[in-house]
């Protein structure tokens, strides 16, 4: 396809691996090219939960942004900020969430932002520490390798001659550790192509910020280059399976045919479960798919003229 560029987002990335099904289905496309990540659409959050980890995130940016301003927040404010953001994203996409739960959720949310701003990594963001400092959009795009690779940092603050680029996680990441240490290499990577920043690897550490259980937890990944290799080979695997499931899918536009979720908890909040084939449990429905895909394969056997038939028909 003229013009197109794969692309690797962390959200595409962690879906795919998660459950190809319903990648194929937010992503892929008959036009043979992937959905690239569009800044005036969103999939509606599906849980309670799903919508106040957007509203933190949202919040965060605009609370990052005014600061950035030199406009100060107070606490009274901050709280009601997020709480009418987080009935503003309520009635958007009109979810029921009981009064308790709501309160409950707010509260907890107010809580884990409060505690964001004393992290280490973070607090010198508000103490007026650091003179060099910026925030960042995560749908904010840079070409690597000829692919557009959505990467941004949370927050990057220079101190001690080095770029410090900061991931943040709301929610706990389910991919291996290597695998997750990978991807936020990527921000180097992201970095080292946008203008402004060094493009010698030497210039930047790279933090997690990561919300666990009750707390936030900071750790640093380590950068060098046979690890930033690795990241690019990481993205470029995941591109490659990308464009196969997006061929896939165009060639069997039932998806029937298409790898189910890896574990059953994706299937529990997955949006696409009431016309997936796992709707009443993912065990079966694998089974299902094995049966029919040995079927096929019968059927083509069947199909196929004997050797003594091909001699004759030579």
């Amino acid at each position: 396809m003229k013009g197109y560029k794969p692309h690797w987002s962390q959200t595409s990335a962690r879906l795919m691996n998660a459950c190809p099904r319903a990648w194929a289905i937010t992503y892929a496309t008959t036009s043979n090219a992937l959905r690239r990540p569009k800044r005036t659409t969103t999939t509606p959050p599906h849980t309670f939960d799903e919508l106040l980890t957007r509203t933190m995130r949202s919040v965060w940016l605009k609370r990052l942004e005014d600061q950035y301003q030199r406009k100060l927040w107070s606490e009274p404010y901050a709280r009601r900020t997020f709480e009418n953001a987080v009935d503003d994203a309520i009635d958007l996409v009109n979810m029921r969430v009981p009064q308790g739960q709501l309160a409950i959720g707010k509260e907890r949310s107010n809580q884990q932002l409060r505690a964001l701003e004393q992290c280490q990594t973070l607090r010198p963001l508000f103490t007026g520490q650091p003179r060099r400092w910026g925030f960042f959009d995560r749908r904010t795009s840079a070409t690597i390798g000829g692919m557009e690779v959505y990467a941004a940092p949370d927050v990057a603050l220079f101190h001690q001659h080095r770029w410090t680029l900061v991931r943040l996680q709301f929610r706990s990441a389910r991919r291996s550790l290597l695998g997750q240490q990978l991807e936020h290499l990527l921000m180097v990577h992201w970095a080292m192509n946008q203008p402004g920043f060094p493009k010698n690897m030497e210039a930047f550490r790279v933090k997690v910020v990561q919300w666990q259980g009750q707390a936030w937890k900071e750790h640093s990944v380590m950068v060098s280059e046979g690890l930033l290799r690795q990241s690019l080979g990481l993205m470029a695997h995941d591109v490659q399976e990308m464009t196969w499931l997006q061929r896939w899918a165009n060639a069997d536009p039932t998806m029937d045919s298409l790898p189910l979720a890896v574990h059953h908890e994706q299937c529990q909040r997955c949006r696409h479960r009431p016309e997936c084939p796992a709707r009443n449990g993912l065990a079966s429905a694998r089974e299902a798919q094995e049966r029919k895909a040995m079927s096929r394969t019968t059927t083509r056997r069947s199909n196929r003229p004997r050797r003594h038939e091909r001699r004759s028909l030579s």
